[in-house]
């Protein structure tokens, strides 16, 4: 018998297998050898790609004044309305000063343009009095 070292753990072989498992311990020594060679090429090969770059986005701070019978400018659901239209913007509410005044964040795709574009839509809601840009 003979003690024979494969794939990481001693196996005792008897005579007559001997040879046998000796082929097949070089054949999985040979393919962890190829397949760490692989990855060494792969290692060697990898090239530092730029990072992609991301779309302008605007965002601007606006301080609100709403009719008196909105019953909760705070309510996300109230703000996500006085977006219309505008796919991709979000409204924040950073502050509620009164019933009456609240200073929100606007953050949407696009330049600075595009946010302008939301808060004139924003101005002929009859819900909204007036918006200041901060």
């Amino acid at each position: 018998m003979s003690i024979v070292f494969a794939t990481g753990r001693l196996t005792r072989m008897s005579s007559a297998h001997e040879g046998r498992e000796r082929r097949t311990g070089s054949v999985t020594t040979l393919a962890t050898s190829t397949a760490g060679a692989a990855l060494a090429v792969l290692a060697a090969l990898t090239v530092d790609a730029d990072q992609p770059i991301a779309a302008p986005t605007c965002a601007l701070r606006l301080a609100v004044k709403l009719t008196p019978d909105v019953p909760d400018p705070s309510d996300a659901g109230f703000l996500s309305s006085l977006l219309g239209d505008h796919t991709g913007f979000q409204l924040f509410l950073l502050r509620t000063v009164d019933d009456t005044h609240v200073v929100l964040q606007l953050q949407g795709p696009g330049e600075a343009a595009r946010c302008q574009a939301v808060v004139d839509s924003m101005r002929s809601d009859g819900r909204v009095m007036s918006i200041d840009i901060k």
